[in-house]
C-alpha cells in the first residue's frame, strides 16, 4: 500500500479535512448521487491544493452490444426514478457556481471487457440496489430475464465456450476537474 493514498470518510459536501489537504479527490459510482454540486464542488475545491483533481468515474455494461443492451434493459425498468448516471443529471455540475474554481474540465471513455459467466453477469445485475428491493417473483422474473438474453448471446464474445466464459464490455466514462 502507498502510504501518500488514503481512504476517508466523509460525504460530497463535508470531506471533514483541512484546507488544501489532497492532491486528488475520487468519486467512483456515485457523483450521480449528489444532492448539491455546488456545496459538494466548493468544499473539493477547499481540500484540494491548487492543481489538484477530481477524478469522477463511472463503469457501465457497454451497451453497443446487443445482449448486453437486452440486459440493461430489463434490469433498467426497476429504478423507479433514482438518480442513474445513464440519465445524465450530474452533468448539471457544469452549470453551477463552483465549477468555476475547476479550470480544466475533461471527459474521456474507456473501453474494456471482463472475462465472466453466465451466473456472474446475473450477480452482477443483483448488486443493484433497486433489484435487491424486489419481491421475490419480480427477481425471479428478472433473473431468468438475465439468463435469457445473455444465453441468446446476440453479440457475445466468446473466451472458452467449453469454460463458459465470454467477454463482458464495459465503458468507463472519467471526468477530470483540474483545480486552478
Amino acid at each position: 500500500v502507498d502510504e501518500r493514498a488514503s481512504c476517508r470518510e466523509g460525504v460530497f459536501d463535508r470531506t471533514g479535512e483541512e484546507d488544501g489537504w489532497a492532491d486528488l479527490v475520487v468519486v467512483a459510482q456515485a457523483w450521480h448521487w449528489c444532492p448539491d454540486f455546488d456545496k459538494a464542488l466548493a468544499e473539493f475545491s477547499r481540500v484540494l491544493k491548487p492543481g489538484g483533481v477530481v477524478a469522477l468515474i463511472w463503469n457501465l455494461e457497454d451497451i453497443d452490444v446487443a445482449w448486453v443492451a437486452a440486459n440493461r434493459k430489463a434490469y433498467e425498468a426497476h429504478e423507479q426514478g433514482t438518480p442513474q448516471f445513464r440519465l445524465g443529471l450530474w452533468r448539471k455540475m457544469y452549470q453551477v457556481p463552483a465549477i468555476r474554481f475547476f479550470s480544466r474540465q475533461e471527459e474521456r471513455e474507456v473501453t474494456w471487457t471482463l472475462p465472466t459467466t453466465v451466473d456472474r453477469v446475473v450477480e452482477r445485475v443483483f448488486t443493484k440496489s433497486y433489484v435487491a428491493v424486489l419481491d421475490q417473483d419480480e427477481k425471479d422474473r428478472l433473473r431468468n430475464t438475465i439468463k435469457a438474453n445473455t444465453e441468446k448471446g446476440e453479440g457475445l464474445v466468446w473466451i472458452d465456450r467449453e469454460q463458459g466464459t465470454f467477454e463482458y464490455p464495459h465503458k468507463n466514462l472519467v471526468v477530470i476537474l483540474k483545480k486552478d
